[in-house]
């Protein structure tokens, strides 16, 4: 089905992740410039396409006057309606009381996304009218208009209330219709509303995974779990601890590792795989570029904290070390970070062989849960905390502090990396590209082997059930130059294995 996403601008960032559920459908969604007569024509020729409306519901988006005149033109079309509540303190408006919604306002729940896949396949059986814009009278297609004496009024009481999204609506409409004064920078306030728009919604995503997290954390069954996400998520949200949960938590935290619980001592200070060195990352800002389903791209910037990064992939001669310790690969310790995890392990108790032999050849046929394992594994030896990298860290040892598209600049150079271009067809050992290193001196992070990272996002199968989908990142020896880009990123289950995925690690301490 085709289907049209109304939204307020604050909570765009839940509008992606609901729509990243709904693959099997075409979705379109307005990116909420408020450009003018264009970005009107845009609305109303998307509402002649689509054959659903998809309106989520939060205390911005009922109240917000474009919203309300989408619904309403969507509705007049005869156009399936599909209400999702996503904030619990909406007060849904009496003329979308008729419909049921889908709830959404506790996380993207199995039981949500049920809801709202059968409601839309229940409509896709349904006859729909033909309806076209064009048959609506004039009066009610027209552009939602403001008065330009009252701009400034309304901007300002909005702000005061909250309302930076319908603010920043109004100001940009005003500017689109060359409004201007002689004493006030219309520019000038747009800027300070849309800053409070971007903070308001910083702190709305913010709340809404902080929540559930905190949720994780009070059960002695889901604490390792939940304290691994809010170490995630405290990438992200570092200024959002309202709870005090890092200070809350630390007495149980310092007696046993952030990330392994109940993990034994380090069995040997002194403990080292060979080939591991440290590259150190300092401190710094990332910026996320994301490329969604429908080829809009958008950023989000991170703030990380130091950490160290592995110089080369693991290779092959570390994981064996990793399989062939009594206490290694089959210790039914190191999958116990997820229900999921111990289950695979249960149902896979070997591992699968690397495709390519070679000590120094990087270690492909490796599934996220292995790759987490072998983590937690080498933190128990060492001492450390050592994970995967985050997408963001990744990103950071990639690049540093510029916008390089490469690890070593901007033009792509077959004869810095392993991708398909160097026909090769096998990886190569991973100190073989010293010309292809980043700006920290890590080797290998485009080409030879796509790398897991720790974080990822959530895809629904067509039964409701929510899947955990991971991030590998850098491409490989046989993909194409443009999937080593630095925006380009899949997501795979974390059970998915392939001779062109390996994995990296990063130490915290």
């Amino acid at each position: 089905m085709r289907l049209f996403v109304s939204y307020a601008r604050v909570d765009k960032a839940y509008c992606i992740e609901i729509m990243e559920t709904l693959d099997a459908h075409t979705i379109w969604y307005d990116q909420r410039l408020y450009a003018g007569q264009h970005w009107w024509k845009e609305i109303l020729r998307r509402l002649d396409w689509c054959e659903g409306f998809i309106y989520l519901l939060s205390p911005e988006s009922v109240s917000s006057q474009y919203c309300q005149q989408e619904y309403e033109l969507a509705r007049n079309l005869g156009r399936h309606i599909f209400p999702v509540l996503i904030r619990k303190d909406t007060e849904i408006p009496a003329s979308l009381k008729e419909y049921q919604y889908a709830d959404f306002s506790r996380g993207i729940t199995s039981e949500a996304v049920k809801d709202l896949l059968n409601a839309i396949y229940r409509a896709e059986h349904e006859e729909s009218p033909n309806t076209s814009v064009a048959s609506i009278p004039t009066d009610k297609v027209r552009q939602p208009t403001i008065n330009p004496a009252n701009v400034i009024r309304l901007a300002a009481t909005a702000m005061e209330n909250g309302q930076y999204d319908q603010a920043v609506f109004l100001l940009r409409q005003a500017k689109a219709s060359g409004y201007q004064s002689r004493f006030i920078s219309i520019d000038a306030i747009l800027h300070e509303a849309e800053t409070a728009l971007e903070r308001q919604a910083y702190l709305i995503e913010a709340e809404r995974e902080y929540k559930q997290i905190a949720e994780l954390l009070k059960h002695k069954r889901t604490f390792r779990l939940g304290w691994e996400a809010f170490e995630a998520f405290r990438r992200d949200f570092s200024d959002y601890d309202p709870d005090g949960l890092a200070q809350k938590y630390s007495a149980k935290l310092s007696a046993t590792p952030v990330a392994l619980m109940t993990l034994p001592p380090p069995i040997s200070d002194s403990f080292k795989l060979p080939l591991l060195e440290w590259c150190s990352i300092p401190a710094g800002m990332v910026e996320l570029l994301d490329i969604e389903k429908n080829g809009q791209r958008r950023s989000r910037q991170v703030t990380l904290s130091p950490f160290k990064i592995s110089k080369y992939p693991v290779t092959n001669k570390q994981y064996q070390i990793f399989v062939e310790d009594p206490s290694g690969y089959n210790n039914p310790a190191w999958w116990q970070f997820t229900p999921p995890a111990y289950d695979w392990r249960l149902k896979n108790p070997e591992p699968k062989p690397s495709r390519f032999k070679g000590d120094e050849r990087p270690r492909e046929m490796v599934t996220w849960y292995e790759a987490v394992a072998f983590c937690h594994w080498l933190s128990a030896l060492t001492g450390q905390t050592i994970t995967l990298p985050t997408t963001a860290q990744w990103q950071r040892a990639f690049q540093g502090d510029e916008t390089r598209a490469y690890p070593w600049g901007n033009q792509f150079d077959k004869a810095r990396c392993n991708t398909a271009e160097s026909n090769l067809k096998m990886t190569t050992i991973v100190t073989r590209y010293p010309e292809g290193i980043s700006p920290y001196g890590v080797y290998d992070m485009a080409g030879n082997v796509w790398e897991w990272c720790l974080d990822g996002a959530q895809a629904a199968a067509p039964n409701g059930a929510i899947i955990q989908k991971c991030y590998v990142r850098g491409g490989s020896y046989i993909s194409p130059y443009q999937r080593s880009h630095i925006a380009f990123k899949y997501t795979l289950t974390p059970e998915t294995l392939h001779h062109s995925i390996g994995f990296r690690i990063v130490c915290a301490n």
